[in-house]
């Protein structure tokens, strides 16, 4: 009967320990996906800071006029199930304005039309987050 009761003792721990990764695993990728969301916010908004403006008299080298288009920018996480979503961009707030300045586009302005040359914001960020993530072996 030893024997007997050691395999049971024994799938009860494997089954334990099999439930313990699961939760351990979950976890560590809802960590790296949080993350991945803040690196991606950063350089959001690195991006809105650090791209010249089509739009200015004098050159500016920036795309921040009232602050709105750079407070908005930013990055959720989601999760359902095993499922865990990463948001990234202009979440809460969608402006056509917002949407020219990302991917370009022209507007109409006091002094005429001007072309507006896509920012890329979105992309950058999706671009850092996802090399997080790849980095962290997650999908």
């Amino acid at each position: 009967m030893a024997g007997v009761e050691g395999r049971v003792q024994l799938r009860r721990s494997l089954l334990n320990f099999t439930k313990q990764a699961k939760v351990e695993v979950k976890k560590e990728a809802v960590d790296s996906v949080l993350i991945a969301g803040i690196i991606a916010k950063n350089v959001g908004q690195s991006t809105i800071a650090t791209t010249p403006s089509d739009l200015s008299i004098e050159p500016k080298d920036n795309r921040i006029w009232t602050g709105a288009m750079y407070e908005d920018f930013d990055a959720e996480v989601d999760q359902k199930g095993n499922r865990i979503t990463l948001k990234i961009g202009w979440i809460r707030k969608k402006r056509k304005y917002y949407t020219v300045q990302e991917y370009g586009g022209v507007v109409k302005t006091r002094r005429g039309p001007i072309t507006v040359t896509a920012m890329h914001a979105i992309t950058n960020a999706t671009m850092a987050a996802q090399r997080h993530l790849d980095n962290k072996g997650i999908k």
